[in-house]
């Protein structure tokens, strides 16, 4: 087994491409072709199922890719660790989280320690957080609530609120709280089903006996914002998510006390990285 074979097969299967692959690896397409042909007849196996010439992975080339995820994610280690060996010149750090605006205080707080790491963020929910993770395509996550996976290393950051929001103009805008009751029947603009907002809500709505008019479901806390502030509804969304718009008005709950957790983690085999947990140590001291 060489190492060009492997890096060729884990660029194709990680593209789904021989020529994305080859393009990625500044080669030619046959070189890519012929490594990792040389690696199936090496040990009698096939990798990809190559049928209308579609670079699908076979049963074995997908326990395999596994395998070089994790391979080439401590290849990335070894070169982020020697280039940043001493005074962490020359780091990049890669950020998945839900409402990227919720870690500007971490990041700011990490780039006056280390001015000179690149950092990427990049956004989704917090399914997408967790594979992203999972996949090596990100170092550190920043997620709400989620079922507990013994591959994570997690850690709760902080905990805020669930409120109410509502137009500058609903005949609610002048007051500063309300009762869970109060939504029943009324219409509502939601995060999609599954989001850990909508099912704190959706959990203490059932036990108080409320039925809310759902009429949107939204797969983004900023476009349910939106909605809510065109007058489609009454929403609602975690207090920290929720940057100060001058159209909307802020309801607390004043009979239930619905809260989400916000958390940072990364893989457990990830948990000593060096940037990872100089990471968690700013953190540490960010409130």
């Amino acid at each position: 087994m060489k190492y060009t074979q492997i890096r060729s097969f884990h660029a194709v299967a990680k593209t789904g491409s021989f020529t994305r692959a080859a393009r990625n690896l500044n080669v030619s397409q046959p070189t890519i072709t012929e490594q990792v042909r040389d690696l199936e007849a090496t040990y009698g196996i096939e990798l990809f199922n190559r049928a209308h010439r579609k670079a699908n992975l076979s049963a074995t080339g997908r326990v395999l890719f596994e395998i070089t995820k994790r391979l080439f994610s401590l290849v990335g280690e070894t070169d982020t660790f020697l280039k940043a060996a001493g005074d962490y010149g020359a780091g990049h750090l890669r950020i998945s989280s839900v409402l990227p605006f919720f870690i500007i205080d971490m990041i700011t707080a990490f780039h006056e320690h280390y001015p000179k790491i690149k950092i990427s963020v990049s956004a989704g929910n917090s399914a997408t957080t967790l594979k992203e993770l999972l996949a090596y395509e990100s170092d550190v996550g920043v997620l709400s609530d989620h079922h507990s996976d013994h591959r994570l290393y997690t850690r709760i950051h902080d905990t805020h609120l669930i409120v109410a929001i509502v137009s500058s103009d609903h005949p609610w805008a002048e007051r500063k709280s309300i009762h869970l009751k109060e939504l029943h029947e009324q219409t509502m603009v939601l995060r999609e089903v599954g989001s850990n907002t909508r099912s704190a809500f959706e959990a203490a709505t059932i036990s108080a006996g409320v039925s809310p008019n759902v009429i949107m479901d939204i797969a983004s806390g900023e476009a349910v914002r939106e909605a809510v502030a065109k007058g489609h509804g009454i929403g609602v969304i975690g207090e920290l998510a929720l940057p100060y718009d001058s159209r909307l008005k802020v309801l607390h709950f004043s009979d239930v006390e619905m809260k989400v957790n916000r958390y940072l983690a990364c893989l457990n085999e990830r948990r000593n990285e060096l940037l990872v947990n100089a990471f968690f140590n700013v953190t540490d001291l960010t409130p």
